[in-house]
């Protein structure tokens, strides 16, 4: 069967011809109406009716995003944004942020820091359960630096072993205490309440005005102690004259 082209009337000729393969057909301002099927490529200055039926059609819009969600307000593919200015906000999966400005950032989960080597807080930094530091190292800049060491009792301490040099202040005994070799050692404590005197332990006390130290008892070379009177009845001996 011969190839079939469609008549077309060409107003020129006032007459009806046949649009031969490769030709053209220029509808001017006219428009197109019950079009079963078109072989080709066809253009025109504009589109309009049902076109849910069409593929492989690349859009470009201006338009804000109020638009954009009217159409739908979720989607499974992934967006990457330039800055974003807001008021509040709530993700309710992972985010990931390279930089974030912000006056206040609220976290209901848990943030978790990878290689992070600098945190820079304008304020003060609020941990309300605590800081665990499993690096082994805190360094703070010389100043009024606090850091309380308090515990109520001696049993409270925690293990002198785990904590080698660690210093504490212990309220019932109002003493301080530092860990070594697997034990904590008391330290030797300036009571006020004494007027200065030095308390050591509960057995001797070094009084400040006088310069005398009381102890229980006395070991040890007292070879170059003066003023020393010698009590009982034991053997005198004289290593020289002796005048009475």
């Amino acid at each position: 069967m011969a190839d079939r082209y469609p008549l077309v009337y060409n107003p020129s000729a006032n007459q009806l011809q046949e649009l031969q393969s490769g030709d053209s057909l220029d509808l001017g301002n006219t428009s197109l109406k019950n079009v079963a099927s078109v072989v080709g490529v066809l253009t025109a200055t504009g589109f309009s009716g049902d076109g849910s039926a069409l593929t492989n059609i690349s859009t470009t819009e201006t338009s804000t995003l109020d638009n954009v969600l009217a159409r739908g307000s979720t989607s499974s593919r992934a967006v990457t944004f330039g800055p974003i200015t807001g008021t509040t906000g709530t993700f309710s999966g992972d985010v990931t942020v390279a930089n974030l400005t912000a006056a206040n950032v609220t976290i209901a989960g848990t943030i978790t820091y990878d290689d992070v080597t600098n945190v820079d807080s304008l304020g003060i930094g609020t941990f309300r359960a605590g800081i665990r530091v499993t690096g082994g190292v805190i360094e703070a800049q010389s100043g009024a630096n606090k850091i309380p060491s308090l515990y109520s009792t001696l049993a409270d301490l925690p293990s002198a072993s785990s904590y080698h040099g660690m210093f504490a202040h212990v309220h019932a005994t109002g003493k301080a205490y530092y860990a070594h070799a697997g034990a904590w050692v008391e330290l030797v404590a300036n009571n006020e309440a004494t007027s200065g005197n030095v308390l050591v332990g509960s057995g001797i006390t070094m009084y400040a005005s006088s310069g005398i130290v009381s102890a229980t008892a006395f070991y040890g070379d007292g070879s170059k102690l003066t003023g020393v009177a010698a009590a009982g009845g034991g053997a005198l001996d004289i290593t020289s004259s002796l005048f009475i």
